[in-house]
């Protein structure tokens, strides 16, 4: 992702995703995850989703390869990802 800086220089900035986790094995699964390239935080909640993990990409696309991969991981029943975005 690009954005113009106030002198109109072009800088480029990750792209994070929120993925929330639903799973009856959280402890299991924020470990798997946590071993994700892409991924740069994941843990544990209390209450509902379970486990949130952070995941960061270049772009959409890379970002959604590592979702892939997150889903993939066993125990989890479902996951919620939302985008995130600056806002100044």
């Amino acid at each position: 992702m690009a954005q113009h800086s106030a002198d109109g220089v072009v800088v480029h900035m990750k792209v994070w995703t929120y993925v929330f986790i639903t799973t009856n094995q959280p402890r299991k699964v924020v470990q798997a995850v946590r071993q994700i390239p892409g991924v740069v935080k994941a843990d544990a909640l209390f209450g509902t989703p379970d486990a949130v993990a952070i995941v960061e990409g270049d772009d959409i696309a890379q970002m959604d390869a590592v979702i892939d991969r997150i889903v993939e991981v066993p125990g989890i029943l479902s996951t919620d990802s939302k985008v995130a975005r600056w806002i100044d």
